[in-house]
């Protein structure tokens, strides 16, 4: 018997010995792969114990996904070393108040009953995916400036002027990100993509190439009113509407700007698959992406979303998202320009 305790315990210290440099060697590579660097050695520490409390759940959601109880996978990524409240706080970019949109740019009982129709008749496609008629720019990346609805505005904006003029066009974010706090939005502190829709009516917007994103606030607004590629007519929102409108929508209009629930970690470590998480609230909105497809078809029906996390994140930056189940609060709002 003390024999096989003696065993137990040097196989015990071996295997120690092999797991921690192991670990150590992923915590390097980790930190060379996204350009982690700490003040101390503290903080290092600090930031290493939150890092494996993340890896350890994302291992443990990953062992239901092979085992077939979840549709999505989750891997390590930059957002390694964040709590979820420092996630949540550093790249959420949804106001949860402020001034609120004009009551008659809501979308009208006309419009509403027109998209109604479409459900009626059965006229909806089983598939869109705005993608394949180029009218979705690259994926884009906020990095520390939580301007994800500036980035959501925009890439409505560019579908619609794609839509209208034939060819794509990428549009300034940074104009978006200086320009708007007369609006109600708040640089890189977050803001509402109709606010955004607002400023462009009344001024305009340059493109990225004569305004381009810095990750940072310029301290005063630099728009160029002779460098303005467009102006809008107006815009319009669909609110707390059922997900079959919010296809009908999106499959007549173009890609859509919507606000949704995203600080939990099913966001923040998201790899592959369709997202379908309870922990992913559907009435707590805290970030603003594109909505620029879906497949409806029967057990696998999803939402297809564009992110602004770069294109590391994700499927290259998209989501696919569970439709049926208002996930995230999907049908929370959607709004669109109109050029």
């Amino acid at each position: 018997m003390a024999y096989f305790l003696f065993v137990v315990h040097i196989l015990t210290v071996i295997s120690m010995a092999v797991t921690k440099p192991i670990i150590d060697e992923q915590w390097d590579t980790w930190k060379m792969t996204y350009g982690k660097t700490y003040a101390s050695l503290e903080e290092e520490l600090t930031r290493k114990g939150i890092w494996l409390e993340n890896l350890k759940n994302i291992g443990y959601h990953n062992d239901k996904f092979d085992k077939g109880h979840t549709m999505f996978e989750m891997t390590m990524n930059q957002f390694g070393d964040l709590t979820r409240k420092e996630f949540a706080d550093l790249y959420m970019g949804t106001l949860m108040s402020g001034r609120e949109a004009p009551r008659d740019e809501a979308l009208s009982d006309v419009e509403l009953e027109k998209l109604e129709e479409m459900i009626e008749k059965g006229s909806i496609p089983r598939e869109v995916d705005w993608r394949d008629y180029n009218y979705v720019g690259r994926v884009r990346d906020q990095g520390l400036c939580s301007c994800c609805y500036a980035m959501a505005a925009i890439g409505a904006l560019e579908g619609q002027l794609a839509k209208k003029r034939g060819h794509f066009e990428e549009l300034s974010v940074q104009n978006i990100v200086d320009c708007t706090r007369d609006y109600s939005n708040n640089g890189c502190h977050g803001g509402f993509p109709y606010h955004a829709f607002e400023y462009v009516r009344d001024y305009g917007i340059e493109s990225e190439e004569t305004y381009p994103y810095l990750e940072k606030e310029n301290r005063r607004c630099l728009f160029d009113r002779s460098k303005s590629v467009t102006r809008v007519r107006g815009f319009k929102r669909l609110q707390h509407i059922s997900e079959r409108t919010l296809a009908a929508a999106l499959a007549s209009i173009g890609p859509l700007s919507i606000h949704i629930h995203s600080s939990v970690d099913s966001w923040a470590f998201y790899k592959s698959g369709i997202l379908d998480d309870f922990n992913c609230n559907s009435t707590v909105i805290d970030h603003g992406v594109l909505l620029v497809g879906y497949v409806d078809r029967g057990s696998e029906s999803y939402w297809i979303i564009k992110n602004s996390w770069g294109s590391y994140w994700g499927e290259g930056g998209y989501m696919r998202i569970v439709m049926g189940k208002n996930m995230c609060g999907i049908t929370h709002c959607a709004a669109y320009p109109i050029i």
